[in-house]
């Protein structure tokens, strides 16, 4: 969902990474970590043990277990890394410009597990209730495995267009992804697709989520869409966004919601309605993400942790 930019943001990459302290920055109580420092971070995870996962451009994946005191590289280090997602078991996937990538150790070593797919350009990765992981590509659209990425077969049934950006689903189990400009639904786990309402708006979809009420949210490059009935419709939510690009969400463990977006990191506390400046107006913040009592965003340059 995020291979547009990468063009403009690859001589950001020149600087190396490296280790070190957590650096606090001016941006009320969010710590720049050093590392992985000068380089863009387009996707943050953090692990059931509490590691954080830092998907870079060109240079793969990268965790610390301190809190961004000190960075190691995974042997995943030569791809651009969009996204992460984790099974129900022990299983976590990111979603590359060279398909899909598996780790079974918290994100120490990656293997490639692409399989079946003819367009490797994976933008979002998302792991259903169903246990079948689904995989949005730039040219072909959705992709499906049901044995956790050992292979992989298409899933556009109703699909005309075949540009993928985002995935997510219902908390009833419903599927919803971003394809071209559109939105598209499934209730069939992924086996037949229909396009959404046409109050969608005729935007592409950077990211698909839903919170503990079981409402929808969509960042778009025009501001963030709620759905209250499960699809049916769709209103935009705010209008207190200094740039209308919103790149990714997250919710925290408080049921708030996080953007991010190309001048910061907004906050809401009441499902959208109204939200605020939650810091680093002066950065782009590519990824969002929240576990083990934290909020973590990535950005130009490297990962910021909110304490």
């Amino acid at each position: 969902m995020k291979q547009y930019a990468i063009a403009s943001l690859l001589f950001l990459l020149a600087a190396g990474f490296a280790t070190g302290t957590a650096q606090a920055m001016d941006n009320g109580n969010w710590n720049h970590t050093d590392g992985p420092y000068g380089g863009s971070v387009w996707a943050v995870y953090v692990t059931p043990d509490g590691a954080i996962l830092a998907g870079t451009l060109s240079h793969g994946v990268y965790l610390t277990t301190d809190d961004g005191e000190n960075w190691l590289q995974s042997d995943l280090d030569d791809v651009s890394v969009y996204q992460f997602a984790k099974s129900s078991g022990e299983t976590i996937f990111a979603a590359t410009q060279n398909g899909v990538y598996r780790s079974g150790d918290n994100g120490r070593s990656w293997s490639r597990t692409s399989g079946g797919m003819d367009e490797t350009r994976v933008q979002s990765v998302y792991v259903h209730q169903s246990g079948r992981v689904f995989a949005a590509t730039l040219a072909g659209g959705i992709y499906m495995s049901e044995n956790n990425g050992d292979s992989w077969s298409e899933a556009n049934e109703g699909i005309p267009l075949k540009f993928a950006y985002a995935i997510g689903s219902h908390p009833d189990g419903e599927l919803f992804a971003g394809v071209t400009n559109r939105m598209f639904r499934s209730a069939d786990d992924g086996d037949t697709w229909t396009e959404a309402e046409t109050d969608f708006p005729n935007v592409r979809a950077n990211a698909i989520i839903s919170n503990d009420d079981g409402d929808l949210f969509v960042a778009t490059q025009a501001g963030i869409y709620r759905s209250e009935d499960q699809g049916e419709s769709w209103s935009q939510t705010g209008n207190q966004f200094a740039n209308s690009e919103i790149l990714d969400l997250a919710v925290t463990r408080e049921n708030y919601l996080i953007a991010g977006t190309r001048e910061g990191v907004y906050r809401s506390t009441d499902n959208g309605n109204t939200w605020d400046a939650y810091g680093l107006s002066d950065h782009p913040v590519y990824a969002v993400g929240s576990g083990s009592g934290k909020v973590i965003v990535g950005g130009n340059p490297g990962v910021y942790i909110h304490r």
